[in-house]
């Protein structure tokens, strides 16, 4: 009972394989594996072994996976750089067999997790063996065994140098060595572009969004200058297939002045993850294009652009008694408009018209 507890212990502490791009290593760059540690605590691989048809690589002694974390693996780039790495050894001959693998030991020489692309027409996955040469010249044999083990994961594979699998939510995929085109490929939809302007003291949002598979729904975010994304708000997912749905959001906790970025956000399990392009807003009250100050007998008139206008005295009742002016006015400089008040006393209102708009002014007493 007891080696059947700890058997049942240790293989719950695995990481699982996310992605294998195998590529061919020796020819190209696309290799990438991605491990990632599911479990609410964190993973120590330090000195394992990770083994493929054409390498093995002792990997880094201090190296922990903490809960929730996606390790990369790639012959350039990544989380582990395998090119220039001093543990790492080319196995030559063995990428002439069928079939591609990553498998993971322990220190122990277990194997703790392995995939293997099989390739079509399906070839059984026999025993494999060799060993590992570290800089400091110690030889580590491993052994790995047939396809009837519980370690191993299958997934029917038409090889090429390019593709490889994705595992999303729970289910293998077929993908391609650009992260980006995956997404585009799976994600269940698709952001159109995201429109913001500052309005008041408020930013206005619009955008589209199109629904291509059933899913629960993603997010609005916000950064400041130099902060962290947060979430604004999350939307649903549209309904349908090749359903659009144009949103819009107002978002009125922001400072004058500082600017603001916001991105649309879909994100399911570790692997999956689409963001629309960003849009950055600079929160600054729009320059002012009309000024008047009316008072009994004078209006004064400041207009940014030379434009045509109408001023016009209204009574009360909004009858006009009065024709100020009609015509053109000078931009940038300040408009003086007068009448005789004794001849016209029941003004009350001042309109003016302008190509735009029309501005009211009540008018003030001495």
């Amino acid at each position: 009972m007891r080696l059947f507890l700890a058997a049942g212990l240790l293989l719950a502490q695995n990481p699982e394989i996310l992605r294998f791009i195998p590529g061919l290593y020796r020819e190209n760059a696309y290799h990438q594996i991605d491990l990632y540690n599911p479990h609410p605590f964190a993973i120590s691989l330090g000195k394992w072994l990770l083994v493929t048809r054409e390498y093995s690589v002792r990997l880094p002694a201090q190296l922990v996976l903490r809960p929730g974390q996606r390790l990369r693996i790639a012959k350039k780039g990544g989380d582990l750089t395998l090119e220039g790495y001093p543990d790492f050894l080319i196995r030559f001959g063995e990428a002439s067999q069928p079939g591609a693998y990553v498998a993971l030991l322990d220190t122990g020489g277990r194997l703790r997790t392995g995939l293997y692309l099989a390739p079509l027409p399906q070839v059984r996955f026999l025993p494999d063996s060799g060993y590992n040469v570290t800089r400091t010249g110690q030889r580590f044999p491993f052994y790995l065994p047939p396809e009837t083990a519980p370690a191993w994961q299958y997934v029917p594979w038409e090889p090429d140098p390019i593709t490889g699998v994705v595992r999303i939510a729970g289910v293998w995929r077929y993908t391609v060595a650009d992260e980006q085109k995956e997404v585009q490929l799976y994600a269940p939809l698709r952001f159109g572009a995201l429109l913001a302007a500052y309005e008041g003291h408020s930013v206005h949002l619009v955008w589209e969004v199109e629904g291509r598979e059933p899913c629960e729904g993603y997010a609005l975010e916000r950064a400041s200058a130099g902060g962290n994304w947060q979430v604004l708000r999350t939307f649903p997912c549209p309904t349908g297939g090749g359903r659009r749905e144009r949103q819009e959001y107002y978002d009125p906790e922001v400072e004058p002045t500082r600017p603001y970025r916001y991105r649309l956000v879909y994100e399911r399990g570790p692997v999956l993850r689409l963001e629309s392009v960003p849009v950055e807003v600079q929160c600054k009250p729009r320059p002012v294009s009309f000024r008047m100050e009316a008072r009994p007998g004078l209006v004064r008139l400041w207009v940014a652009q030379s434009q045509p206008i109408k001023v016009r005295l209204l009574d009360e009742r909004f009858v006009e008694r009065l024709r100020l002016y009609d015509g053109w006015v000078n931009g940038g400089v300040e408009n003086l408009f007068v009448w005789d008040t004794s001849r016209v006393g029941s003004g009350a209102w001042v309109v003016v018209w302008t190509p735009q708009r029309r501005y009211w002014e009540r008018l003030c007493a001495r």
